[in-house]
């Protein structure tokens, strides 16, 4: 009976992670995050499936020891996420001169559902803090038809923005360039800052806070949007590995 309640529950699994694969690929472009879903899903059935099997095979010498070690990295894996989302908090004072929102998918020149979310929330500090500029960032899409940042810009325009507080950014390809490139363009154009606010997504948060001071924005303040719930687990597993990349070979 237990052995039977074991493989209902990775089936179970399973089925939710292919569910939510099938959801993302639905709503948004092909990510690192969907293929996870779906490895996590053949995973979990095969799991289900074979459990006793694997069981039994890893029960004594080196796979004994191979199946100790991925328990402890995936406790660890689960911990950096918890590390992660204890950074997502908002920090904004509604007196900054810039807010830069981090771009997101794009598909068929519509903003994403987390792109969408990050708009909002500049939307809204901005009619909090008119006098702010907002930076949209983001090159070309997957479909190489525009970039992120024109998707951007038209949706703050279609929502009362004025086209002359926005500063378009649509060279980069990462949350990195997108600071680099954001801060030449203010540089550039002589706009004056002393401390600015960054809107993303919660669970990029403590990254993208990185990168900002790395590139010289000391005074930076986040803006923390939620994150839907299909998309909480590959975008949080992406993150982890994003973070871990940063640390080993960004930050030099």
């Amino acid at each position: 009976m237990e052995l039977i309640g074991i493989t209902v529950i990775f089936y179970i699994l399973s089925a939710l992670f292919l569910i939510n694969g099938i959801v993302m690929n639905i709503r948004t472009n092909a990510t690192v995050g969907l293929f996870i879903l779906y490895g996590l899903s053949i995973c979990c059935f095969i799991f289900g499936r074979y459990h006793t099997q694997i069981l039994a095979a890893t029960s004594c010498g080196f796979l004994f020891y191979l199946r100790t070690l991925a328990i402890i990295g995936i406790a660890v894996y689960i911990a950096f996420m918890g590390f992660i989302m204890a950074q997502s908090r908002t920090t904004v004072t509604y007196k900054e001169d810039v807010v830069i929102i981090l771009g997101a998918g794009v598909k068929n020149a519509r903003v994403s559902r987390a792109l969408q979310l990050r708009l909002d929330a500049g939307i809204d500090y901005h009619r909090n803090n008119p006098d702010s500029y907002i930076v949209v960032t983001g090159g070309i899409t997957p479909q190489k038809d525009t970039t992120e940042a024109a998707v951007m810009k038209d949706y703050l325009v279609q929502h009362g923005i004025a086209e002359n507080m926005i500063i378009v950014e649509d060279k980069s390809l990462s949350t990195l360039e997108n600071y680099r490139f954001s801060k030449a363009i203010l540089d550039k154009q002589g706009i004056k800052y002393t401390s600015i606010v960054f809107v993303t997504n919660d669970f990029h948060i403590y990254r993208a806070k990185t990168y900002a001071e790395y590139c010289g924005f000391e005074n930076a303040h986040p803006l923390s949007t939620r994150t839907d719930i299909f998309t909480i687990t590959p975008a949080l597993t992406r993150e982890v590995l994003g973070v871990i990349d940063m640390w080993l070979f960004k930050l030099k």
